[in-house]
């Protein structure tokens, strides 16, 4: 669709019912920066908001979409013409989707796969040594506990639905980013204070153990350490996601 005509088709019937950008995106419920998107052509408004627009505007959908009042004769034609366009622009957007989706699944598996194979370049070390489930549960015990008290835990099980479901609310997108934002530093910081805390136990049981039981003690120590940089690299492409949608949306 030629979305710069849209906008300025926009902007016209706007400025003919004397209203400001402000004041249409308030009775659309949006903010004046999305309206001004749209006059721009950067952006379409959501289906949701196509029918209210028109009534505000006293335009029909199918002007709307051609981005020109149409007489009588021109509108079936129109019609035909914008339905095709609409079933073309709904297809790219399922191929971005799923593309997006295909680039976020690799990049964890690459990530899952990078941490997992360090130990089996070091030589010596067993990779059994990096797989602590006791931290592993108190990590996500922190993190939950953490995300609860910060009123953030919905908003972080929302983040992950919101990759497959279509959420067209700024408000809840923007929770969401905001609710995984706090969830990397809590992975970070209790991922540290955990490697710290092993440490801790580590001198005070004075080891003398053998070279190889404190290689596995340190081995442990890590663990906590990179299971909060691995579940922060996992989180980054759910964000960046999550802040495309909202971009596509403004």
């Amino acid at each position: 669709m030629e979305q710069k005509k849209i906008g300025s088709f926009i902007a016209q019937q706007r400025k003919e019912k004397q209203m400001t950008q402000k004041q249409l995106g308030e009775a659309l419920g949006v903010s004046d920066k999305t309206v001004s998107k749209w006059e721009c052509g950067n952006g379409l408004p959501d289906i949701s908001i196509i029918m209210p627009l028109c009534n505000l505007l006293e335009i029909n959908v199918n002007e709307l979409l051609s981005g020109e009042s149409l007489t009588q004769e021109e509108y079936p034609g129109k019609a035909e013409e914008n339905i095709m366009n609409l079933i073309k622009d709904s297809e790219e957007t399922k191929k971005r989707n799923i593309k997006d989706i295909i680039i976020s699944i690799t990049w964890i598996v690459a990530t899952v796969a990078f941490i997992i194979s360090l130990p089996a370049q070091t030589g010596g070390i067993h990779i059994g040594w990096y797989f602590d489930l006791y931290g592993i549960a108190a990590m996500v015990f922190l993190l939950a506990v953490s995300l609860h008290i910060s009123d953030a835990l919905k908003d972080f099980g929302s983040a992950f639905v919101f990759l497959f479901h279509n959420e067209k609310d700024t408000a809840k997108l923007e929770n969401a980013v905001s609710a995984i934002d706090i969830a990397e530093k809590i992975l970070l910081a209790s991922g540290i204070f955990l490697s710290l805390f092993y440490l801790v136990m580590l001198l005070w049981t004075g080891a003398t153990e053998e070279l190889n039981i404190i290689t596995i003690n340190i081995a442990v120590l890590l663990d906590t350490t990179l299971y909060g940089i691995l579940g922060v690299m996992v989180l980054i492409p759910v964000k960046g996601r999550l802040k495309k949608i909202i971009r596509n949306i403004q």
